[in-house]
């Protein structure tokens, strides 16, 4: 795939990773629903535990990324809801260890609640997968 990283940089807000403020891609685009810590059946895996949940969700996504003819790497933009600031260093570090290298645009927000009490955690996830 064609990828061009715009303004490269590393975040100040939580464990050390390299992000892109912009992505310009070329291939076909996959869009996922947001991703929990969750197994396919909705059993809730870490619950209490927001970094358990993170690595379920990024799990989830390589499994639908791989699916779709892809892989982590063509993963281009996170948008991750967490439940209490204080999660997010669990959060990212293991986002990060999932997704190292990629240097994928990605947005955080914290939210009073996800659909079920016991999820703290949510990715949505962009990709674009190069036809080859």
């Amino acid at each position: 795939m064609t990828r061009t990283h715009i303004h490269k940089y590393e975040t100040r807000y939580h464990a050390k990773a390299t992000y892109s403020k912009a992505i310009r891609a070329r291939g076909d685009l996959v869009v996922m629903q947001g991703q929990v810590g969750t197994l396919l059946d909705g059993t809730v895996i870490g619950e209490g535990d927001p970094g358990a949940q993170a690595d379920q969700a990024c799990r989830n996504i390589e499994r639908w990324m791989t699916e779709a003819g892809g892989g982590l790497r063509d993963v281009v933009k996170l948008t991750v809801y967490v439940t209490d600031v204080s999660h997010r260093p669990a959060v990212y570090e293991a986002i990060n260890r999932w997704f190292e290298g990629v240097h994928h645009c990605s947005t955080g927000v914290v939210v009073s609640a996800l659909a079920d009490p016991a999820l703290l955690v949510e990715i949505d996830a962009m990709a674009v997968v190069a036809d080859e």
